[in-house]
């Protein structure tokens, strides 16, 4: 099928162009833009804006998010989010705030991933990218730019219009719309869009190919008008469903594991620990010097900043695991010609690959829906001549699901499970005034309220294959702790309690115990008769002692905590749990259920004041305030961790090892120490404030030039790192000052329009999500900001229209975004501790050895260089006009990991597209047809790092495969 498609392009292409002779007209369409409130032409406006108008958003062939990213300079889209000129949301987490507002016909809309694919960009009027902060006129969230989708609106003239798609991969896609009148003054428009596509990633698992896409979307739009007011009402119902090709949000495509370029079927569990190669080890399960050498182990020679170190594989049930999960490897005993079929590349950087490699193998689970709904009204009352009165009002209710295959092998004998499920409520008002006081003075003034509640819940769960739902599902067996020393008194909780306050046989450290002192730095917990649950410390433990201020450390002692409260007990098998919606998760290992309002408050005013007739001064400023509420639920599956000695013993005494230390295969091998179940219940509220302000000055020399200098600043709200027990629970607001001097210019008999600015922000704490060291002891990844960083940038822009039927289109952006300031932890250690290199373990190297300055690495996905071209040409033919398109996009390397090394940065990556439209004389049909990504290059849209604990993996979310595909429309009426 898809070599029928490329030929039927082929020779649509290779129409012989014979055209009429026909008189040149040139000049370029103006485009209109409502970037500060009021309409006025772009090329009038003192922002670097990048506008795409319906023609544009259709001759360019604009359909998804990797289309849209191609035309923004300096601007990455990752799948859920969007960042420009370096300021973005570079971690998704819940509890913080997008870095670029998005707006769908003036309303603010929380998530960018469901804006941005609403329809496939059909039927929208224009689609405006503000860059820079716009936090003067812009209610929330704008502090690295703005983007707005404007619908296009009801009006009195019939209309309607029917269009097909079908393409590469089983692309079937259906658009339509309705418009006309109801009444002399209502009007209607109803647009319906169906859309599907099967997957472009093979899954060798056996299962269906992965990122595919269902989407349904129906909206009705009413506009009700006279001479001065005017009323927008709108309202869409969308079901969205795919199979999802990324796991948390980042990739399935493995790039690296250890560092190579193979992936390890024989190791039961990952991870390393340090060893002296010149001290031998007794036998495999002896560690009286706890740096000897297993003979027959490979032992792994490392040498990270001049500090050299030897390490061999941990032997399963001898030497604990580091992560308290104490997850297996998933991969182990898989088919190690499926594992070499789904890495791709040596391992040492991030590949660059083609459509040809895109393959991973999954057990299945990879299913993502939503439903989404949203009404919007508009009012727009005209006073008089001269002032003009506005409100935007919205209300978004939408449930997001999603499992995917958490550990990222296909193998049917172990595997861990991701549940996500999300509901989001929000509603808002905003009442705008904009008044001419005079002919060359202007003010616009607003306030703005926005509400927004949202519940995640998230299931980690194991229920397939031998022994991997034993190892959750069923229950630990307490009863044999006799045999390691400590008394058996016969029950699971006692037995659990017995060994958890034990400090000796089983090697537990001194101090460690369960239930210390209220003041020592281990807090003293409830302890519960059976397992607990993902309220229980909620709704029990903070009953037995709220832990706020009892324990040093920010965990315990930020001041904006208001609860903090712990229940633990014994592990008697996971059969049935579930996030509140969710499936029923047989084995489940974590739960969260996390809860954050967010009630946001604005006002603001801009005013412009026209000098004389070359100068102009525009001044403006915006009070914030974001009052913040949230709280974590957790339960987890953990086990206390022994010494090597004790787990050892334990691990003989419960029959899963043999005393030689190779597995029975008769039971589960605990790979930490002691199971047992807790439940975290902590609760929080924050507020932040703050005002930004705008000075910008106008010079216009020409009538067709103008030269800005702005001073602008911006601000996001701090947030909450909400899900996993962070150790800093809350984090500061981040702020920007952006200084702007830019050039807008229409030449050439109205022939070129060239578009130019040079820009230099500091940002200050700027929220990333890292690891730091722990008060508590080891380490903990939570959002915090790093000091600041500088950024320095040029953009421009072109569009070229000599004749009537040629355009010529691009854009080029330059980004130097650097951190300027080294991060200081709390602890007072300089620099980000690196968790995830394969080249420095943590079971290897100590904290401070791991650690890595951040001053002078370049920020994260931004690439600092980029450029795209486009060239139309339009010929009569065949009874009617062909359009010919080619696009040509380039992106530089792009970096997704603090560390900034070979193995977090994606090579640069290039698009070329090919499109040619025909229209027949009336212009009521058309014919199209492209192709997409004709070199069928691949690029990196999002990344994840793994720590040792799942092998140092890398995983990435690809770019679009080579594309194809024929559309065929029909307008009625007013056209």
């Amino acid at each position: 099928m898809k070599k029928l498609y490329y030929l039927l392009i082929a020779v649509f292409l290779t129409f012989p162009a014979i055209a009429e002779d026909e008189e040149d007209r040139g000049g370029i369409e103006e485009v209109i833009v409502t970037a500060e409130k009021r309409e006025a032409s772009i090329q009038d406006t003192a922002i670097s804006i990048t506008a795409f108008d319906e023609n544009l958003i259709e001759g360019l062939n604009l359909r998804n998010q990797e289309d849209l990213q191609n035309f923004i300079p300096a601007t990455t889209i990752q799948p859920y989010d969007i960042s420009i000129r370096g300021i973005g949301r570079v971690f998704r987490a819940l509890g913080g705030d997008p870095g670029v507002g998005t707006y769908a016909d003036g309303a603010y809309s929380e998530d960018f991933g469901i804006a941005s694919t609403e329809n496939g960009l059909y039927d929208v009027a224009r689609i405006e990218v503000l860059r820079g902060p716009q936090g003067t006129l812009y209610g929330r969230n704008s502090i690295g730019g703005a983007v707005n989708f404007i619908s296009n609106k009801p009006s009195q003239e019939f209309a309607a219009e029917v269009r097909t798609i079908t393409g590469s991969d089983g692309m079937a896609e259906a658009y339509g719309f309705v418009n006309g009148p109801i009444t002399d003054n209502l009007s209607a428009r109803f647009i319906v869009v169906n859309r599907s596509r099967g997957g472009t990633v093979e899954d060798l698992g056996g299962h269906e190919d992965l990122d595919s896409y269902g989407d349904e979307n129906y909206t009705l739009a009413l506009r009700w008008e006279n001479d001065n007011f005017t009323a927008d009402i709108r309202g869409n119902a969308r079901s969205y469903g795919r199979v999802l090709a990324s796991a948390q949000g980042a990739g399935l495509l493995t790039t690296s594991e250890y560092g190579t370029g193979h992936m390890r079927n024989d190791l039961m569990v990952h991870g390393y620990r340090r060893v002296d190669p010149s001290v031998a080890c007794a036998s495999m399960v002896d560690r009286t010097n706890p740096l000897c050498t297993v003979s027959g182990m490979e032992v792994f020679s490392f040498n990270y900043n001049g500090i050299a170190r030897s390490g061999q594989y941990m032997v399963p049930g001898v030497d604990p695991s580091e992560s308290g999960f104490a997850r297996p490897n998933y991969a182990y005993g898989y088919d190690q010609s499926i594992l070499n079929q789904i890495i791709h590349g040596d391992g040492k950087s991030v590949p660059t690959l083609s459509g040809n490699d895109l393959r991973t193998a999954t057990n299945g689970f990879n299913d993502e829906y939503f439903n989404h709904s949203t009404g919007t009204i508009n009012l727009s009352w005209d006073v008089n001549d001269s002032m003009t009165i506005k409100y935007i009002g919205s209300y978004t209710d939408y449930l997001y699901t999603r499992i995917t295959d958490d550990d990222r092998v296909g193998n049917p004998h172990l595997d861990e499970q991701f549940y996500a499920e999300q509901e989001n409520e929000n509603w808002q008002n905003e009442l705008q005034l904009f008044w001419d006081i005079t002919d060359n003075w202007n003010l616009t003034v607003g306030v703005f309220e926005y509400h927004n509640e949202i519940d995640q819940d998230l299931d980690f769960w194991s229920d397939t294959g031998n022994f991997t739902e034993k190892r959750q599902s069923g229950a630990a067996n307490y009863g044999i702790l006799g045999a390691t020393g400590l008394p058996t008194i016969g029950s699971p909780f006692l037995d659990w309690y017995v060994a958890g306050r034990d400090a000796g046989a089983l090697g537990l450290p001194a101090g460690v115990g369960l239930f210390g002192p209220a003041t020592g730095s281990t807090p003293v917990v409830g302890a519960a008769q059976t397992q607990v649950s993902v309220y229980s410390a909620r709704d029990a433990g903070c009953g037995i002692v709220d832990l706020v201020g009892l324990v040093p450390g920010p965990e315990f002692n930020d001041p904006h905590l208001t609860s903090v409260c712990f229940l633990e007990g014994p592990w008697t098998g996971d059969t049935g749990g579930r996030a509140s919606n969710g499936p029923i998760t047989p084995g489940s290992v974590f739960l969260w259920q996390t809860e954050n309002k967010t009630d946001a408050y604005a006002a603001y005013f801009q005013t412009e004041y026209q000098i004389n007739d070359t100068w102009a001064v525009t001044v403006g400023a915006s009070w914030h305030e974001d009052q913040k509420v949230a709280q974590e639920n957790l339960f987890l599956y953990t086990e206390t961790a022994l010494t090597p000695a004790g787990l050892y013993a334990y691990n003989v005494a419960t029959g899963a090892l043999n005393a030689d230390g190779t597995p029975t295969g008769n039971e589960i091998i605990r790979f930490r120490g002691i199971p047992m179940s807790r439940s975290i219940h902590r609760a929080m509220e924050r507020d932040f404030e703050d005002v930004t302000w705008r000075v910008n000055f106008d010079y216009t020399p020409l009538d067709n030039i103008l030269l800005y200098l702005s001073n602008t600043t911006g601000y996001r709200a701090g947030g909450f790192n909400l899900g996993y027990f962070s150790p800093f629970p809350t984090y500061d607001q981040e702020e920007v000052i952006s200084t702007e001097l830019g050039y807008k210019g229409t030449h050439m008999d109205n022939t070129l329009q060239l578009n130019a600015s040079i820009y230099r922000y500091t940002y200050e704490n700027i929220h990333g999500q890292f690891v730091t060291a722990s008060f508590l002891g080891g380490t903990g990844t939570s959002v915090q900001g790093f000091p600041e960083a500088d950024t320095n940038g040029i953009e421009m822009d072109f569009i070229y229209a000599p004749t009537s039927d040629f355009l010529l289109g691009g854009n080029a952006s330059y980004t130097d975004a650097a951190y300027s300031a080294e991060y200081v932890q709390p602890t007072g250690a300089r620099g980000v501790i690196d968790e995830n290199s394969p080249f420095a373990p943590p079971s290897i190297y100590t904290i401070p050895e791991r650690t890595v300055n951040i001053k002078g690495l370049q920020m994260l996905r931004i690439p600092k260089s980029k450029y795209a071209f486009y060239a139309v040409l339009t010929k009569d033919l065949l009874g009617g006009t062909v359009d010919y398109l080619l696009t040509y996009s380039w992106t530089s390397s792009i970096t997704w990991d603090d560390t900034a090394t070979a193995l977090e940065t994606s090579p640069d990556f290039d698009r070329t597209d090919f499109k040619v439209t025909w229209r027949n004389a009336d212009e009521d049909l058309e014919i199209m047809a492209f192709v997409n990504n004709i070199q069928n290059k691949i690029g990196v849209r999002n990344m994840d790092s793994d720590g040792e604990n799942q092998g140092f993996r890398r995983t990435i979310t690809p770019t679009l495969p080579r594309s194809a595909g024929i559309s065929f429309t029909y307008k009625f009426g007013a056209y």
